[in-house]
């Protein structure tokens, strides 16, 4: 049985994708040959067809869609991903990394739901719908990169000005973002997830400070 790593993040801006990768280039110098890593939702794949179309707007705005039927388009996206090849790598003791995973369903999709009960019915079907229903892996380790709103914004409008991507449906809504982040945090502590702080006295920390974190948070964990 393998080990399965999910990097997370409380917010866009906050550093993860970049985190993602210097965690695999350190450990793939380690351990080439064990380690495996996928980025959700699989763009350019037709399970992952569903998700683009959705995050395009395509199917309309996120206060018109239910986060289930929303969730389904992802929860298909691992499912097949899933059976696919990281089953196989997983069961043959390989260690998974995933930028992204149900983690992020938790989090985004949740956050369309305004009532409290209804959003902790809505996290407790996800969980056990994934996990238990179809029967993906539990995560091993959650890496929860965290930063207040405020700062990681900041950073992800340097970035936006210079690598020109346009923005998603989620991105576009800055005040449902605002609520992922509020969300994201709760859902982190309800599911004891690794908190990684990125930021410090209202700026980010330097890219090799948080990545040594995360990489003495997997050597004490994991490897």
């Amino acid at each position: 049985m393998g080990k399965l790593i999910v990097i997370e993040g409380s917010c866009d801006g906050v550093g993860k994708s970049t985190q993602y990768r210097m965690l695999i280039d350190r450990l793939k110098e380690e351990k080439e040959n064990m380690i495996i890593t996928h980025h959700f939702p699989s763009y350019g794949t037709y399970q992952g067809r569903p998700v683009e179309e959705y995050l395009k707007g395509n199917y309309g705005k996120i206060s018109e869609l239910s986060p289930y039927f929303v969730n389904s388009l992802y929860a298909q996206d691992r499912a097949i991903t899933w059976v696919n090849g990281l089953k196989h790598e997983y069961d043959n003791g390989s260690i998974i990394i995933l930028d992204r995973y149900t983690t992020s369903s938790l989090i985004y999709q949740s956050s369309v739901i305004e009532d409290k009960k209804e959003r902790e019915d809505f996290i407790n079907y996800v969980y056990d719908y994934e996990y238990n229903k179809i029967g993906i892996a539990k995560p091993d380790l959650v890496i929860f990169l965290h930063a207040p709103f405020e700062v990681a914004q900041t950073l992800k409008k340097k970035r936006k000005n210079n690598d020109g991507v346009e923005n998603d449906i989620h991105e576009r809504d800055y005040s449902f973002m605002k609520r992922v982040s509020d969300n994201s945090i709760e859902i982190a502590k309800k599911f004891n997830w690794d908190f990684i702080e990125c930021a410090e006295n209202d700026k980010m920390r330097s890219i090799e400070d948080i990545h040594e974190d995360i990489y003495k948070l997997v050597k004490k964990r994991i490897i």
